[in-house]
């Protein structure tokens, strides 16, 4: 018999075209997820795969049997998840790690004082979900919002403005936004263009707009300016604790409005359930 742990390793890489997702997906290495297809080319007697230098890819042979697998193993996790889940309100809900953890999860506690039946499972990730296939009830997305088949509410249209620690900003006291060319600028990975782009809108010049530290991501950007070790172009949304409790200034400078925005987002192919409903109320009254 087909080992049908194979098969679902085939369908999950066919599924999601990298083979290092499939294996994440499935809990395995990807040397493991390779050994995988190997037993299930041998077991069926046909080649599935083409390995190159790019990676895996199907061949005619294992695009027909990803075909005639379709959806079936996600129809099983479906089915058993739904068994799993008998007797319980969850809420499944996916986000980006800086609104979770800047915004989302101080806040999360005056939900559960309204709804507190509702269990919630909250996933922080920079890869955007499949909201009609994977276990997610809705998502908080970075975006302008136009993605194709979702019900989507503008929660917030995203801002940029400049915080600095107290005593970094007291050595360079004089001089407003000018200061900033000799300040350090703190950047994170994905948000490489926030400083050029404030800089650019507030009509200022900067020897190197791309120069400075770079954190992995905004929440390590923030503990770093936190520190004293530069500037942050922030939304000033995810600084509210630190600000109220003095360990960053927010100067009377331009603040710039961006053309993105967080939107809380779930697929019309679902019925709006109770938590659902409830959680997205809440958070249009919340923001």
């Amino acid at each position: 018999m087909v080992s049908l742990r194979a098969l679902h390793a085939f369908s999950l890489l066919a599924r999601l075209g990298r083979a290092s997702l499939a294996a994440d997906r499935l809990g395995v290495s990807p040397s493991a997820l390779s050994h995988l297809m190997r037993k299930l080319e041998d077991e069926l007697g046909a080649q599935l795969i083409l390995r190159d230098g790019r990676g895996l890819i199907l061949t005619e042979e294992g695009q027909r049997l990803a075909l005639g697998l379709g959806d079936a193993f996600d129809r099983v996790e479906e089915a058993v998840d739904t068994f799993r889940r008998r007797g319980r309100t969850e809420l499944r809900i996916s986000t980006v790690s800086t609104f979770a953890t800047r915004w989302l999860i101080p806040r999360l506690p005056e939900f559960q004082k309204i709804q507190p039946d509702v269990e919630i499972l909250l996933s922080a990730s920079t890869r955007m979900v499949d909201l009609e296939r994977e276990h997610y009830d809705c998502a908080i997305r970075l975006g302008t919002g136009n993605w194709q088949g979702l019900d989507s509410v503008l929660l917030w249209q995203e801002h940029l403005a400049v915080a600095v620690a107290p005593a970094l900003l007291a050595e360079h006291a004089a001089g407003g936004p000018s200061v900033l060319s000799r300040l350090p600028l703190i950047h994170s990975a994905g948000r490489r263009g926030d400083w050029p782009l404030w800089l650019s809108s507030a009509g200022l010049d900067h020897e190197d707009a791309a120069s400075g530290m770079v954190l992995e991501s905004r929440d390590l950007a923030i503990q770093a300016a936190i520190a004293g070790m530069g500037a942050i172009a922030v939304d000033k949304r995810f600084l509210t604790k630190e600000v109220n409790a003095g360990h960053l200034l927010l100067p009377d400078w331009p603040v710039v409005e961006l053309e993105t925005g967080y939107w809380f987002v779930r697929s019309p192919a679902r019925p709006l359930s109770r938590p659902v409903g409830a959680f997205r109320d809440w958070l249009q009254s919340t923001t």
